[in-house]
């Protein structure tokens, strides 16, 4: 019996090392909404920590340019271990395939080597990259906070001067920001930093571990809170291990409709 536990256990780490970082999934979403003046699709990728590029991002770079999508939303942490931007070429595909690329700040990437220096390349790709601002765009308002693990958000000066009845879409690299942000009624908040778990359980909300204040309550997928959506993205690399295990990659697609015509 405990040869029989132990080979299981060599299994999941074999599967969880070298199959599951590499099997990246596409999550499709329709969400409707009031107030939308027409319909958009957005792709959001998050959590690149990026050491090369494997195979789940070049799947979600095909995605973005099979799709064409109105928005790409990258929701934060660029650098892994090394803390260097080593994906600069890719982002700027990423860029290239969809003009309306925004991205935010996650925690690693406040722990880069140089971090003017990131931000710098960053934006040299042709990604618009907000740091607690917002911008106006295609009859929405796309609102980016800094790292809210790190408690660098500023959500008063990042919604200062949108109308109290625009369509605003919160970029966040933490789900820890939902309760802060509802009072200002963001219509969704995408989100990042926790991996699904990164090693998860099937069936189960469980995650061996799981930085945030709310530990698993947000932990990956969809949520609504009041009249805000929140969506946590799994992300697509891995930090401190790159091992996986229930928590596969992902890329969400994301197609939001009006309500008002339905």
């Amino acid at each position: 019996m405990l040869w029989f536990a132990l080979a299981l256990v060599f299994l999941a780490i074999v599967y969880g090392i070298f199959i599951e970082p590499n099997t990246l999934i596409k999550t499709e979403l329709n969400l409707n909404f009031e107030g939308l003046q027409k319909p958009l699709k957005i792709i959001q990728i998050s959590d690149l920590h990026a050491t090369k590029i494997s195979r789940p991002f070049i799947k979600a770079l095909k995605a973005i340019e099979k799709e064409c999508p109105d928005f790409v939303f990258i929701t934060g942490d660029f650098v892994g271990y090394n803390r260097h931007l080593l994906c600069k070429d890719y982002l700027a595909e990423i860029a290239k395939a969809c003009p309306n690329t925004y991205a935010i700040l996650g925690n690693w990437d406040h722990k880069a080597k140089n971090f003017k220096r990131l931000v710098q390349e960053i934006q040299e790709t042709g990604i618009k990259l907000l740091i607690n601002e917002h911008i106006g765009a295609k009859g929405i308002f796309i609102a980016g906070v800094d790292d809210p693990y790190r408690e660098m958000d500023n959500l008063p000066k990042t919604f200062k001067n949108i109308p109290k009845n625009g369509f605003v879409i919160l970029l966040a690299h933490s789900p820890d920001i939902i309760y802060k942000a509802l009072p200002y009624k963001p219509k969704l908040i995408l989100s990042g930093h926790l991996h699904g778990g990164q090693v998860a359980l099937p069936f189960i909300k469980f995650a061996i571990y799981s930085p945030s204040r709310y530990w698993v309550k947000f932990l990956k997928g969809l949520y609504k809170i009041e009249q805000t959506y929140l969506y946590v993205n799994r992300g697509i690399g891995e930090s401190h291990l790159r091992i996986r295990i229930c928590s596969p990659p992902e890329v969400a697609i994301i197609n939001l409709k009006s309500a008002d015509n339905l």
